[in-house]
This record gives C-alpha cells, structure tokens and sequence, in this order.
C-alpha cells in the first residue's frame, strides 16, 4: 500500500504533547500526561467546559477535568512506544516510562490497587488524586483507609506491559488484588466490576478483561491458582445465558434492562477470552466459548432487512429489543448507557454496552483460528456497514471509531486479499487526518480545538501507524 506520512503526523502529535502537555506544574510536579489539551496551544485548555452542541461523550468525571487519566491513555502510551520501535528515536518510550512510574508513585492504594479507571484521576492543579462515585464533584483520596473499592477497568483491557517495563512488583500486585476484590462469591465465580466484593454489576466486559488479566499475569508468573479464578469468572458469565439461544446476559446481577438483554458487547468479551487463552498455552475451551456466544449474536441479532446488527436482543428468545433513542430518559444513566435499535458505530456515547468494532475484531479473529465461513460472512457484513455508516455521521467522527474502523478494514483486506477494503482503509485514514489534524497534533472530534485522552486519539495513531508499516503493532498487552 501507498505510504501517506502517518508516521511523520503522529511523531508531531507526540511532539507537541509531550513538550507543552505534561503535569509539569502546580504543587506536585509531574511527567504524567494531562488528559485534556488545547490544540492551538498544545496545552491544557484555558477554558475548559463543554460546548452544548457537542454530542455527550462520557458520563461523570471520566475526562479527568484538570488531571491526568492513565487508563485512558494506555492507547497512546502503547503507540509512543510503538513510535520508539519504529523509528529508533527512544525518547517516546522514555517519556512513556516516565508517565507510568510518576502514576506508580501517586496513585496506588496500600493494598495495590491502582486508582484509575472510571472513578479515579490524579488533579494536576490540586496535585492530589481524585475518587468520584456519581455525578458529584470529586473529592479527594485519604490514603489512610482507601482500599481501591471503586476500581473499574473497562471497556479497555489494560497494556500490562507497559506496567511491567516500569515495575514487575507493583503490577503483580494490582492484578492479584484487584481482581481478587471483585469476587463476591469464590465458589461461584460471582462478581463485580468494582474490587469491592459486593455483588453489583457483573457486566460481561468487566468478567472478560479480568479473567484476561488473571491470564495475562499467569504468564508472567506460572502461577496456575491465576488461571483457575480466570476459569470461575468466565463460567460465571458463560452459564448466565439464554437456554434456548446461547446468548449471554450482559449483567445478570442486578435487576434492569441488562439482565435480560444481550448486546454486541459479548465480542469485547469474546476479545478478552481470546487473548486470554495466548496467555495461558491456548486453551481450548476458552476459544469455543468465545465461538459459542458470538456465533449466538451472529444467528439472531442480523437483520437482513437493513443490513445491520440490533444493538439489543431479548436473551430468552432472541428478538430484538427496538424503540430507543436518544432522548430517552436522558437523566436515567442507567436508562441512557445501552444500545440503540442498532448496533452503532459512530455514535459518541460510551460505555453504552455497544461495541460494534470490538465485535467485529473478535469476529475476525475466530475465523482466523477456526476458518468457520460464518465469522467470515460477519466480517464481510461489518465492512458494509462501514461503507453504509459515511453518508450519516452527523451525531461524531470521534478519532477512537475512525482508528478501530481502519484497522479492522486493513486487517481484514490484508486477511481477505481485497483491495477493495484496503482502499476503503486508506480513505478513512486521510479522511480522519483532514477532519482532526489540527495545528500539529490530533484533536479527538472536529467541534473543537481539543484533545482528549478518552475520545481515543491513541487507536487512531495505533491504526495510521499499522497502515503506514503494513505490520500489526505490539499492543502491550492491550487488545483492538
């Protein structure tokens, strides 16, 4: 394929972030990366609210206002260090390095967790790390009794590696407490996407990116007690599925619209399970559940009619669950974080339980292990509805959908041998180069001169940087 210089606009991304976007200020100084940037100035907006016209893209705090949130930097932490390998140049790797002992430092509770995620950040103007349950303003940590309860690590599985490079110790200490925190029930492999060993919600992509975790540790260590609690989450979601159609229960812990419904989010657990069974030595018979639960997805959520996947399906009879929309009870979050009638790609709003891209990664990666022609049908359909999906995107070109649409469309053109869904890749990337280069770095939508670590700037430099090599990057332990 034709190179376009994507290397040479991600090294400028990082140039300009890391020379005036760093927490380099206030009353505890750092190297870690503020999460939010102003693109014109390269450093954290003067003015930092929200235009109303702007489509919501997350709830709460998770933008980390003020701060710095490595887990949703993982993204661009792995493609600087990517960049590293590339070029020779190892300042980026450094600079990497650097962010991720300044967070080891701040921001571990005294048992090992790590307070990141969904409701923790580190304030780089108050110099202090940040809890947040709600809606509400967050309040600072007391180390002296915070034991990481509100630790939840989705929907993006963690690039331990990265953690590893800096601290073998303290990363095998998260995992073990962290995921050891989110049972409430040893026996049955019940449990949480908080380490709190409550029983609250037991969302599918929570269990997956856990038990990948578990795996991922197990080899590094050998320590076969990993795979075993690994083995419980996973039966756990895996026995709480439809009888008649095998599809999976996205929450069946708690009574709402989730434990009765299944959504596309099962191929972000199927991901999860994937990689999970590369780390431990493949083991089979994670490879057929992830088959099983999407194959099940596959039978009943097409819709040959419009050409797309239902966003929700009934999980005791396979039906899709239509008639939502946007304004539904927009102050209901529980209400408003779930799929639309169709599974979409573009849409801004997230977690919403709706991961059309990561399912469609997971599709193709089972037809590269089983060669099922179902999974490659799938693909195929995947591809169509990219196509179908330019014409009306109105509502976000968010820089996290154009990088994983570009890599599934490279991958699988390269899979495939079509040039066809190669050219449709090189598209969407000069199109996505047009829409949010900006100044010199990359903005994460094209309403505003502004970057922010959750809209997903990393998948889209990860992507160019997959395209302009023609090779697969080392991911870190993270997964598409």
């Amino acid at each position: 394929m034709k190179h376009r210089g994507y290397l040479g606009l991600v090294r400028s991304h990082l140039d300009r972030q890391l020379k005036y976007g760093l927490a380099d200020f206030g009353p505890s100084p750092s190297p870690m990366w503020m999460s939010s940037l102003d693109t014109r100035t390269g450093k954290y907006p003067e003015n930092d609210s929200r235009p109303v016209h702007i489509p919501r893209r997350h709830y709460r705090a998770i933008d980390a206002p003020k701060g710095c949130s490595l887990y949703w930097d993982q993204p661009s932490c792995v493609a600087a260090h990517a960049l590293s390998k590339i070029t020779g140049e190892k300042s980026y790797g450094a600079a990497v390095d650097s962010y991720v002992s300044a967070f080891l430092e701040r921001c571990i509770a005294k048992n090992g967790i790590f307070l990141w995620g969904n409701h923790y950040y580190w304030d780089a103007f108050q110099g202090k790390t940040l809890k947040f349950k709600g809606e509400e303003v967050p309040k600072s940590v007391d180390f002296e009794i915070e034991n990481g309860d509100y630790h939840e690590a989705r929907p993006i599985p963690p690039a331990w590696d990265l953690f590893w490079k800096v601290s073998p110790e303290k990363t095998e200490k998260e995992i073990r407490a962290y995921c050891l925190n989110s049972f409430f029930d040893l026996k049955t492999g019940g449990f949480n996407r908080h380490s709190d060993r409550k029983k609250g919600c037991a969302f599918i992509e929570s269990g997956g990116i856990i038990a990948e975790s578990l795996a991922w540790l197990y080899g590094k260590t050998n320590d076969k007690s990993l795979l075993d609690q690994a083995n419980l989450i996973i039966n756990y979601s895996f026995t709480e599925k439809g009888l008649e159609t095998g599809l999976l229960v996205n929450n069946p812990t708690v009574t709402r619209w989730d434990k009765f419904a299944s959504t596309t989010e099962c191929g972000l657990w199927g991901g999860s399970l994937l990689r999970a069974s590369a780390c431990a030595g493949r083991k089979t018979e994670w490879i057929e559940k992830a088959s099983s639960a999407v194959s099940a997805y596959l039978k009943y959520g097409y819709d040959e009619s419009s050409d797309k996947y239902w966003g929700r399906l009934r999980v005791a009879d396979g039906s899709p669950i239509i008639g939502k929309s946007e304004s539904d009870k927009p102050n209901d979050i529980s209400e408003k974080h779930q799929p639309l009638d169709y599974a979409d790609i573009w849409r801004p709003l997230f977690p919403a339980h709706d991961y059309p891209m990561q399912f469609a990664e997971c599709c193709l990666c089972i037809y590269e292990i089983t060669g099922e022609e179902i999974y490659r049908e799938a693909c195929d359909r995947w591809v169509r509805q990219i196509k179908e999906s330019l014409s009306d995107r109105n509502h976000g070109k968010y820089a996290e959908h154009y990088g994983r649409c570009i890599h599934f469309l490279l991958r699988f053109g390269k899979d495939s041998k079509n040039s066809e869904y190669l050219k449709l890749a090189q598209t969407l990337a000069d199109e996505a180069v047009e829409t949010l280069f900006d100044n010199g770095m990359f903005r994460g939508h094209p309403g505003e001169h502004r970057y922010d670590a959750v809209d997903g700037v990393g998948f889209l430099m990860l992507a160019l940087l997959c395209l302009e090599t023609d090779n697969e990057i080392d991911m870190m332990g993270m997964g598409w």
